[in-house]
């Protein structure tokens, strides 16, 4: 999904950019900040203040691309701040696609493949994605193909609740095909914080839809730990009382059978995830909080420099939190 330079960004996409841009400078979901890179409209810079939930404290950088195609395809959120997090690819890794088709094959030409950083959008926005693309494509022919044969006359006048049905059919398949382009980019941020601050989003996350699976599968067992989810499959270490064989056993013949790690490959699922999640994400935001990450040096990206921030002494916080209440008290 490569960004376009000003000059040869299409003028009515920069309008419809420019003016999304507008509208969240006056409400932007709270905690997230927004600016533009200087003459290029297709890349947004963003950081995201996590003040609830499972990732409280946080403090995230990310970076908005959008295709030339958008609002038909999705804008791409890749955050420069590494988190363990199930719906955001890990930045050690090179690609990795949320579209493995039923038969477990993966296009190169694969237009979902995420960069490193890179977030699924797949969970909140299916209809955005291959699978929710094709159902819906599915969809539509089935209705064209429906209304275009003929079938056999009825001897009686169709009832109300049939042309109600009929009229609902095919009302749903216009809705499906148009919502995908009415997203707005302030429910697209919103989604994003609560898939920070809300256990219940996480919770409902399939692993279809992961960036991360092993995130995903940590996550679980952080839950289930808990007691907020049920029992999945038991861990275990992956070794298994095995006798050696005659080859193995020494001529004194008091050898005994020991515990060998099997040379299977085993499911993520079957690994044990106790207590992975806390320990990653517990360094993930600590690392997050660093001066580097917050004051510059550390970050290297195109838009990463757009939004600053300044060091701060208590004084002068409480100074300008002071000269906040008189402008607002005057106003009032």
């Amino acid at each position: 999904m490569a960004t376009l330079a000003l000059g040869n960004l299409p003028s009515l996409r920069r309008q419809h950019l420019l003016s999304e841009f507008a509208g969240l400078k006056q409400a932007c979901p709270e905690g997230v900040f927004i600016s533009l890179t200087p003459d290029n409209p297709a890349l947004w810079a963003g950081v995201l203040f996590v003040r609830d939930g499972p990732y409280a404290s946080a403090i995230l950088r990310f970076q908005i691309a959008f295709p030339d195609s958008y609002p038909r395809l999705p804008p791409l959120f890749t955050f420069t701040t590494d988190m363990f997090h199930p719906l955001i690819t890990p930045l050690t890794t090179y690609m990795y696609t949320t579209d493995i088709q039923d038969n477990g094959t993966v296009s190169a030409t694969d237009a979902e493949r995420l960069p490193p950083g890179g977030f699924s959008l797949r969970h909140g926005f299916p209809e955005w994605f291959g699978r929710g693309r094709r159902s819906i494509a599915a969809a539509k022919r089935a209705t064209e193909q429906a209304s275009a044969t003929p079938g056999p006359q009825p001897h009686s006048a169709p009832t109300s609740d049939s042309k109600s049905a009929g009229s609902t059919s095919a009302s749903q398949a216009s809705y499906m095909q148009t919502k995908q382009k009415n997203v707005s980019l302030y429910d697209v941020l919103k989604y994003v914080r609560s898939t920070f601050d809300s256990e219940e989003i996480l919770d409902s996350l399939p692993l279809d839809a992961a960036g991360n699976p092993n995130a995903w599968h940590a996550w679980r067992t952080h839950r289930r730990k808990l007691g907020k989810l049920p029992a999945g499959p038991a861990d275990s270490d992956g070794t298994e009382e095995v006798p050696l064989s005659n080859e193995d056993i020494s001529t004194g013949g008091d050898a005994k059978p020991v515990a060998v790690p099997q040379q299977q490959v085993r499911d993520p699922s079957e690994w044990n995830w106790d207590g992975v999640w806390e320990l990653r994400v517990k360094k993930a935001i600590a690392a997050s909080l660093s001066e580097p990450v917050l004051y510059g040096g550390a970050t290297t990206g195109a838009g990463d420099d757009v939004i600053r921030f300044s060091p701060m002494d208590e004084e002068d916080v409480e100074s300008i939190k002071s000269n906040l209440r008189r402008t607002l008290e005057g106003s009032a």
